[in-house]
């Protein structure tokens, strides 16, 4: 046998084996020869009176208290016995086991079942009787919490008939509990490895923690493992996942993050995990419903995440009071390390997949703006403006429903004009914009009444849409924008469109989508001016407001003021045309001095008769006016009452003109409201051929006295008043005047001869 081989077969060191066996080699004992480099075998010699150990039984019986006496007089580190048939010890060397007072004269003729402790002897008896029935014996067994590795062999005699066993034992609890711990951490760590490559697979978080749970529970042999999700609003932490746990609360039951005597605020503010050997002894916390209402007694927790920036916490729990060692906790912290991985790498994916589809949604959302744009433009009534948008939005990739509504004045509910794609979800549904309504206060209602965009990023949770979720849910939209339909200070309804993507409208994408509102109330707008100009049934609205002057604390003036007109610079600002005398021009003066709506008071001609124009803000019925494609008839400042006459499409809801007129002028009275007719010249056909830009460059010119000769203004003033640049201005005028031109002398005239440049 090489020295390994016997160390390996009495379990002591090498270096132990090695010495003894040279000093058994001096005393002729046993022989040895060197092999390879750096080995040497070892082996007893001839017995030359009786046969060798090949050619009888296992131990030379004849030698057996000549060559062992030595053996089991210094047997290291454990015991080692002869007994006979009758199992009583013939000799005995080592230390008995359980025993440290028993000393090997006091064992030697004793019966083998009295020398021995219980524990002991049920374990060893069995062997030695292997061995006297001639069978080798080999195995190793706890007792009294110490784990023992027992020999037996036969004895023979000459005869080869057995007489004696040898027995032999040693406690090898410290090299099989290292051996434990090694095998428990290779386990751990391939746990560990195998779970770090399965969660590059996992899509669900939710499988993937149930998957760690289990596994660590596995490894550990605990109870319970549990993973926590922190919510920081709440202070608290719920069970998001677990194993062993009663029937009902995962998904459920919570725990503070907050309170003193809570394991998981003490796991929260510690580095590293957190041991707990014995639940009933902790004096750091003391254990929450959940562990107390589980029997647990011991355990481990640690943060998922960073202290500074947890995402929860893993914890793995056991009934039984353990020594759980700094290794185990290491597991436990790997595998949270594995998941707070998982869980960033599932976000920044989640981010990656939202801004892919966000950019798609971009692409689309720009997409169908511009086909929306150009479809408008093309649209000669409101009716077609507002179907062509829906349609648009609905056959996108992106959106799945739009609809456009108005709200009627008299019941407040707001009514479908266009829809596309919904597949009936209008029918019965009820919506208002009445704010004491519950069905008046969803985005739509809010929308009409603020004129603001109104987003919902989640249907299923957002408390406004309550009314309508199941409806939501019943076609999958998650997401809904609610765009006001707006001009200037004129709302004309609202367009909501849904989508089945949660969270859709956000970044570039929501401020695309709310251009929408401005796009089709400019279209509107347009139309309706377009409408309002070529009709030839208007409806004249006629208004006297008593001592307008009033509330400016102003004097109102002597001579009468005429308002011819009043041009839009923007959403708030006009240039409002007339002609009175210079004590009404000295009345305007005060009124541009003293109050912030006036502003930039220009006169053209001197003299009685003087021309004039001021710029104007904030007043609700000029916007309103504008909007609408209504146009002033008449207007008269006289004896300080203001009288004027508006007229307006048959087509359009003189309502919102009599209350924006109600807003300006409190005490504003309507004298009259019919339809009348009116005659229109060749310049109709011009009319829908002028931009926005040259008609109001135009009526400006003209009011201002640009056409007159000698001129009231120049192009200079009339630029300054539109604040453009003078250039800008004649582009306009020159392409509004070809215009005009065209549509009265084209059908009149021949066309013209081609004549050769002299």
């Amino acid at each position: 046998m090489t020295t390994p081989e016997v160390a390996d077969r009495l379990g002591v060191g090498r270096r132990t084996v090695y010495a003894r066996l040279e000093r058994l080699a001096d005393a002729g004992r046993v022989e040895t020869k060197k092999v390879g480099a750096g080995g040497r075998v070892w082996w007893r010699p001839v017995d030359r009176d009786g046969p060798s150990e090949s050619e009888g039984s296992e131990f030379d019986p004849g030698a057996t208290k000549r060559q062992y006496r030595t053996v089991l007089e210094h047997f290291p580190n454990g015991a080692i016995a002869l007994v006979d048939q009758d199992l009583r010890y013939t000799s005995f060397g080592g230390t008995p086991e359980g025993d440290a007072d028993v000393t090997r004269h006091d064992l030697v003729g004793e019966p083998l079942r009295e020398g021995l402790p219980p524990s002991l002897g049920q374990v060893v008896i069995p062997g030695y009787e292997r061995a006297l029935d001639g069978e080798t014996a080999t195995y190793e067994a706890t007792v009294d919490d110490a784990v023992y590795q027992f020999h037996f062999y036969p004895v023979r005699d000459d005869d080869g008939t057995v007489i004696e066993a040898l027995g032999m034992s040693q406690e090898v609890t410290a090299r099989t509990r290292y051996h434990e711990q090694l095998e428990a951490r290779l386990r751990q760590q391939e746990a560990v490895a195998a779970l770090g490559q399965r969660a590059l697979d996992y899509d669900d978080l939710d499988d993937l923690f149930a998957e760690a749970t289990r596994l660590v529970a596995d490894v550990l042999d605990d109870d319970y493992c549990k993973v926590l999700d922190l919510h920081s609003e709440r202070e608290e932490l719920l069970l998001r996942e677990g194993v062993g746990w009663d029937d009902g609360i995962v998904g459920s039951a919570t725990v503070s993050a907050v309170e003193n005597d809570s394991q998981a605020a003490h796991t929260l503010a510690t580095e590293g995990p957190v041991i707990v050997e014995d639940l009933h002894e902790e004096t750091r916390f003391s254990g929450p419903d959940l562990l107390t209402s589980h029997d647990v007694r011991s355990g481990i927790s640690t943060i998922i995440g960073s202290v500074e920036s947890p995402w929860g916490i893993l914890g793995v729990h056991d009934t039984e009071p353990a020594e759980l060692s700094d290794h185990d906790a290491a597991f436990v912290q790997s595998v949270a390390n594995v998941l707070a991985s998982s869980i960033e790498r599932w976000h920044h994916e989640r981010e990656i997949g939202r801004n892919r589809r966000q950019l798609t949604a971009l692409n689309s959302v720009n997409r169908v703006v511009r086909q929306i744009t150009e479809a408008v433009i093309d649209r000669s009534t409101r009716e077609a403006i507002e179907s062509a948008t829906c349609e648009r939005l609905a056959v996108s990739e992106s959106y799945d429903f739009a609809w456009v509504g108005v709200a009627d004045a008299a019941s407040k509910e707001i009514r479908v004009r266009a829809e596309s794609g919904g597949d009936g979800y209008l029918e019965d549904t009820r919506i208002t914009v009445d704010p004491d309504d519950e069905r008046g206060n969803g985005p739509a209602g809010r929308a009409y009444r603020t004129g603001e965009i109104q987003f919902t990023h989640d249907a299923a949770t957002d408390p406004q849409m309550e009314p309508w979720r199941e409806q939501f849910d019943e076609h999958g939209w998650r997401s809904a924008a609610t765009i006001p339909i707006v001009h200037g200070e004129t709302v004309y309804g609202v367009l909501a469109v849904y989508t089945e993507r949660a969270e859709a409208f956000v970044g570039h994408e929501r401020e695309v989508i709310g251009n929408l509102g401005e796009v089709v109330g400019h279209a509107i707008a347009s139309v309706e001016r377009k409408r309002a100009l070529l009709s030839d049934e208007v409806v004249e609205l006629e208004f006297l407001v008593e001592d307008v002057f009033g509330p400016t604390g102003i004097d109102a003036p002597a001579d009468p003021v005429h308002i011819h007109n009043a041009v839009p610079l923007d959403d708030s600002e006009y240039l409002v045309f007339g002609r009175t005398t210079a004590t009404g021009v000295e009345t305007f003066e005060m009124l541009v001095d003293t109050h912030p709506q006036y502003d930039r008071l220009a006169v053209q001609s001197d003299g009685d008769d003087r021309r004039f124009e001021v710029a104007v803000s904030d007043l609700p019925v000029l916007s309103t006016l504008a909007a609408m494609g209504g146009a002033i008839e008449r207007a008269v400042i006289e004896d300080g009452d203001f009288r004027v006459t508006i007229q307006l499409s048959p087509t359009t809801d003189a309502r919102q003109l009599i209350g924006a007129m109600r807003e300006t002028y409190p005490g504003v009275s309507l004298l009259r409201r019919e339809q009348v007719s009116r005659v229109n010249e060749g310049v109709d056909a011009a009319i829908p051929a002028l931009t926005d830009r040259q008609q109001t460059a135009l009526v400006t010119a003209y009011h201002a006295g640009y056409f007159s000769w000698p001129r009231d203004a120049t192009a200079e003033e009339v630029a300054t008043a539109l604040d453009i640049a003078a250039p800008t201005l004649h582009q306009h005028l020159r392409k509004g005047q070809q215009k005009v031109f065209d549509a009265v002398f084209d059908d009149r005239d021949p066309d013209p001869v081609d004549v050769p440049e002299r």
